[in-house]
């Protein structure tokens, strides 16, 4: 956008003196933090990038196939129930009248 004032500047008022469209400078000391800050974001995202990727895989496809195996595998085994097991009352239907054996 600046350089589009400028450019109509200069056609329709003429250039007199061409340090007259170059914006003030900023001071040293903000330009001096605004470089910290930029490395500081830059040293940060790699950091995270890198620490995202670790520990290396060698394998991700076979990884992220096994997910399920292996997440049933730290899972315990429901326990199994026989209804039909000596020593153990047949289940029955709420209000069924029990039936001699």
């Amino acid at each position: 956008m600046v350089s589009l004032y400028t450019l109509f500047h200069v056609l329709f008022a003429g250039l007199d003196d061409p340090w007259s469209l170059v914006p003030t400078a900023a001071p040293g000391g903000a330009l001096a933090l605004l470089a910290l800050v930029a490395v500081g974001a830059a040293l940060s995202w790699i950091a995270v990038r890198g620490l995202r990727a670790w520990p290396p895989l060698d394998d991700g496809e076979v990884d992220r196939s096994r997910a399920m195996l292996w997440r049933s595998e730290r899972l315990t085994p429901p326990p199994l129930r026989d209804p039909d097991a000596p020593g153990k009352p047949r289940p029955r239907a709420p209000g069924a009248v029990r039936v001699a054996v």
